[in-house]
This record gives structure tokens, sequence and C-alpha cells, in this order.
């Protein structure tokens, strides 16, 4: 997700991306699909503009360098096919292309997807090594031109979604036989507080972070195997200072 600071001041480490690109559900009659895409694409030039300070780019480094130590066989240059689901304006993508042959960007915010593109473009990168598309994603026949992917990245996105069952279920269909799941997200925590202020409440439906168990019940109910979640390593919410845990987590397509 693409980081609210100077705006809502959001979160820690977390917010790369632009608003998720998955619209299901209305919790508790909200609906956060089109509260993020509308704050995405009212605020995506500045997020834009802040990303390309150091510790923007930082944050997206660790997540997807926290991604490429747990498994780093998925990360092939010369092969490797990967999905950015709600990549915003990029930052993960920029990383993330580095590794792999090529990366779709996929987001709901039309604002966030004209400037990926325009970057990835000012940056020399040819579509076919890195593009993004504007679409809400449903698992339907011949969405992406029937594209599936190696893998499929998600870093600090899944808390923004109402159902990470739905999510995950949809995410699991885009991918090619044998291909893996890649989230990177908050860990809730022991106590079970809320770890997003009031501010964000319009935008994140889990103010408590995420818990191993339900992601382990989205992966498990979407068919994915080989269940893998790990603690990776832990940044200051903002803006409020308090050390938050990050995880990352692996679900297979068997196929």
């Amino acid at each position: 997700m693409a980081e609210l600071e100077h705006v809502h001041h959001c979160t820690p480490d977390d917010h790369n991306h632009g608003s998720p690109a998955h619209a299901h559900g209305h919790g508790h009659g909200h609906d956060f699909a089109a509260a993020n895409r509308a704050f995405f694409d009212q605020h995506a030039h500045e997020h834009s503009h802040r990303h390309d300070d150091a510790h923007s780019r930082e944050r997206s480094v660790r997540q997807v360098n926290a991604l490429r130590k747990a498994w780093p066989e998925l990360f092939d240059e010369d092969s490797t096919v990967a999905m950015d689901y709600a990549c915003g304006t990029g930052l993960v993508s920029q990383q993330l292309c580095q590794y792999v042959k090529s990366v779709v960007g996929v987001d709901i915010s039309q604002a966030s997807v004209d400037l990926y593109n325009t970057q990835a473009s000012n940056q020399g990168l040819a579509p076919e090594e890195m593009r993004a598309v504007c679409a809400e994603l449903k698992g339907e026949p011949g969405e992406l031109d029937g594209l599936k992917f190696d893998i499929i990245v998600c870093c600090a996105s899944y808390h923004h979604f109402p159902s990470i069952t739905d999510t995950t279920r949809v995410l699991a269909s885009f991918l090619k036989p044998g291909g893996s799941l890649l989230v990177a997200d908050i860990k809730s925590s022991e106590d079970g507080r809320e770890l997003f202020p009031a501010t964000h409440h319009h935008l994140v439906p889990h103010k408590h972070g995420l818990s191993e168990d339900a992601v382990r019940a989205a992966f498990e109910g979407a068919r994915l195997v080989g269940f893998d979640m790990r603690d990776v390593f832990q940044a200051k919410m903002r803006p409020t200072g308090e050390e938050v845990q990050w995880f990352v987590v692996r679900g297979v397509n068997p196929g």
C-alpha cells in the first residue's frame, strides 16, 4: 500500500503500495476498497514524490529481501514471472524486477498505476519487464489475458483487505501449478491490542494486524499447501513509534 504519512500518518515500514486490488467485502457496511481507491487516486502523486527518499526505498528493500532470504529458490531472473498485487506506484516492483524475468503490477488505483508505468518507462524498462494494470481481480477466466504467475507478491496490503480469505482465493487462481503466494505484513500482538490508529480505521479493517491462525485459515481455504510463516523484522509504527513485528508467509498451489 502507498504510504499514508503526511496525509494520514499511517503505519511503520509498511505502506509501499497503492490501494488493494481486491474489492470484495464491505466490513460492517463500509466499503474499504472504495475508500482505499479514492484515497490513493487522490494522493498518488504526493506518495510518489515521498517514495523517492531513502527511507521509503529502504522499506521496500527490506520486504523484498526478507522474501528472497526465506525462499531464494523462487527468484530466477531468467524465468520467474511475478505479480505485484496492490502494487501502488511500484516501490516493491522496482526492487523485485532485479530478481525476476518480469513483473506485472495490479492495483485498483488508476492514478497509482499511471505513475508506476511512467516511472518504469523512465527507468528504461520495457513493458515486458515491468508494467502495471488497473483492475479489480475476481478470479474469473480471462482476467489479465489468462496470464499465470510463478510467484505473486503482496507486501503491506493484506491488512487493508476486508476478507483475506476471499483475496487469497482470488490470488491463488492466478498461480501456475507449483507457483507460490508470498505475503509480507504486520503480525498481531499477543495482547490483541489495536496497532493502527483510529484515523486509519476507514482504510484498515484489520486494525489489530494479522494473526498466524487467520493467515493460515485463509491460505488453507484457498487450497494452498506448504504453509510457511516466519517473523522477519521489527519496525516502528508511525506516528506512535511502537515497534511492530513483520512476517512473511508462503503458500503453494499444488496444481
